[in-house]
């Protein structure tokens, strides 16, 4: 169940979010440390921070069973959640049920209204923006050298920045941490402030910053802080290298705010499910399809619709940092959709601030670019999003933000579905037209991108699993460790258009066992290990090899291990037969009554009533 619950989780509270205010400037001399790299402030992307739940003695609060409230939503324990909903969601599900009819939307507000308590009841804010009850993150308002060990390896363990210690150490590391559902602007004064506290702590003038994910728009706030404050940007700043970053917002937060989840007939009961739940889990995907027509659809729909609604409306709506990730395009209707009434003056300050420097952000760039900061932006694309909103098959993306957010303007049409024919690179911002901006699939053109001479792309990578493809993570240091690395020509090494591969566990094995006691093998499987290492080694240490090839080698690499440890080659793995079965009778049954029957529910297909033919 894991890709639902992410992605439950990312929809209710997302994709991709960040508390004093200091003196604004300090003035510091130039490298007086007599070191030539600029001091890192990482800001991670949305629940990558640690954040904890306190109690009115500042010690972190226990549930009714006695447990740490789990992180990011520190819900109530399980045994309150099903009370709440026994107590005040059982009777008008079972009236709906029983009557096939939803008065007055009892049902679908009892629903949202118990998800909400479970879901967001210990995470909301005033009006103010303010959290209700004591939630912070832990702050390190130092470099990791003067972190505990324990927030240094969770600093790392986020983001594997373990080469860029190595060569630069960790008294150049930062970490800025933030509540991801918190306010938008303290947030970015707090980045302010840290800033200011790695120049003075480093003897640097300037700091190198790595906005990753939701780190992109608050990095947009931080841009507004400085034109708040009177101050010049690229005083402060050497290098920005972006990391998929939701520079103008994710499209499935967009689409839900605005549209509320995807509910028509073919994918509600078609091919929702089916995309979110793993392959081995198909079987379950379809039987959902079935059994949700339980419900009349009128009814489901209104129910899915009324969750969205309460959940922004009682919960999230005070959130700017969730209101800082709706794309610009998105953020008017969105405002009138939730921000009308009086109880939200003070809200839409400032997300209407937030939104001035959303609007502003790519001109903003380009003019402290014309001051001297580099700026880099590191792409994943061609990665369907979620199948739960209205963009998912009309954009270009990484399964969380679209590709034009995260490339900062390059030119895409949709996953899979390469430029127009006849085609011509559009060069806006790229004056050498010698240069090629598309890729060879034709799926991208870089050069309407802002940043076109140093975006870098990888196909198919995963958002969620960015971190895990140790060729951007390379890259990434490379960028903010190397002054003569200038763009995508650099290095032939790093192309501007590259492959996904999720290497992080393969290098962990491969490191395992080069320094595995092999004293017991024999010659001969010595030698395979031997050579099975040096493969791998070859792969994870390229920095440009297609996904399927790089996929070969690990599997390689598997396969002579297990050889190595059991004495027999690794079976192939058999496909469950039953399991396989099931999930083919329970799709057929499914796409049948989709097809037939359109969005019924099951009263109305028995009774022959309300009968709808087709999907809508």
């Amino acid at each position: 169940m894991t890709n639902i619950k992410r992605t439950f989780s990312f929809f209710l509270s997302t994709v991709l979010f960040i508390t004093v205010f200091a003196p604004a400037a300090f003035a510091v001399p130039k490298n007086t440390v007599g070191c030539d790299v600029y001091p890192t402030v990482v800001v991670p992307g949305i629940f990558q921070s640690d954040v904890r739940f306190y109690d009115e003695n500042g010690n972190e609060k226990l549930n009714s069973a006695g447990e740490k409230y789990s992180k990011p939503f520190f819900m109530e324990a399980s045994n309150d959640i099903v009370k709440d909903a026994l107590e005040n969601a059982l009777l008008p599900i079972a009236k709906m049920l029983i009557t096939q009819r939803d008065k007055d939307n009892k049902s679908a507000q009892a629903i949202a209204d118990v998800l909400g308590r479970a879901m967001f009841e210990n995470i909301k804010l005033d009006e103010y923006g303010r959290p209700v009850k004591d939630i912070r993150a832990t702050e390190y308002n130092t470099s990791l050298a003067n972190l505990s060990e324990e927030d240094r390896e969770y600093a790392l363990d986020q983001i594997p920045l373990e080469e860029y210690v190595e060569k630069v150490g960790l008294d150049h590391l930062y970490f800025f941490s933030y509540v991801s559902t918190g306010n938008i602007k303290a947030t970015a004064e707090r980045l302010f402030d840290l800033i200011q506290i790695a120049k003075r702590e480093t003897g640097h003038d300037k700091v190198n910053i790595l906005p990753i994910s939701q780190g992109g728009s608050l990095f947009n706030a931080l841009m507004q802080v400085y034109i708040d404050k009177g101050l010049d940007f690229s005083d402060d700043v050497n290098r920005v290298c972006f990391i998929v970053p939701a520079s103008d917002g994710a499209a499935v937060l967009g689409d839900i705010y605005r549209y509320g989840l995807l509910d028509d007939d073919d994918a509600l009961y078609g091919y929702m499910f089916p995309s979110l739940l793993d392959d081995d889990q198909q079987a379950l995907a379809y039987l959902i399809n079935i059994i949700l027509r339980i419900m009349p659809n009128a009814d489901l729909n209104a129910i899915l619709d009324k969750a969205v609604d309460t959940l922004i409306e009682d919960y999230l709506e005070n959130s700017t940092c969730l209101w800082a990730l709706i794309p610009s395009a998105d953020y008017p209707a969105c405002r009138a959709k939730y921000l009308e009434d009086e109880d939200s003056v003070h809200i839409v300050k400032e997300t209407d601030w937030y939104y001035t420097a959303q609007l502003n952000h790519r001109s903003r760039i380009l003019e402290a670019q014309a001051k001297g900061v580099e700026f880099f932006d590191i792409v994943d694309y061609n990665y369907t999003l979620y199948k739960i909103c209205d963009s998912w098959d009309k954009v270009n993306a990484d399964g969380i933000i679209h590709t034009d957010s995260e490339s900062l303007g390059a030119t895409t049409v949709a996953v899979d579905k390469p430029l127009p024919e006849g085609y011509a690179q559009a060069n806006t911002f790229c004056t050498d037209k010698s240069h090629r901006h598309i890729d060879d699939a034709r799926l991208v053109d870089a050069s309407s991108g802002i940043l076109c001479e140093t975006t870098f792309f990888f196909k198919g990578q995963n958002h969620e699993t960015t971190a895990r493809n140790n060729v951007i993570i390379k890259l990434a240091v490379r960028i903010i460790t190397d002054g003569s690395f200038k763009n995508v020509h650099s290095d032939p090494a790093f192309p501007q258009f590259n492959y996904a591969r999720d290497s992080r566990d393969f290098i962990k094995d491969v490191n395992r066992w080069k320094t595995a006691d092999t004293s017991s093998l024999s010659p001969e499987n010595t030698q395979k290990l031997a050579s099975a290492i040096a493969k791998a080694e070859t792969a994870i240490n390229s920095t440009y090899m297609k996904t399927e090839d790089f996929d070969a080698v690990r599997d390689e690499f598997d396969k002579t291990v297990f050889e190595i440890q059991n004495g027999t080659a690794k079976p192939e793995e058999k496909p469950r037969v039953f399991l396989k079965l099931v999930t083919k009778i329970l799709k057929i049954f499914s796409d049948i009554l989709l097809k037939f029957f359109g969005g019924n529910g099951w009263s109305d297909i028995l009774l022959f009533k309300n009968i709808n033919c087709g999907g809508k």
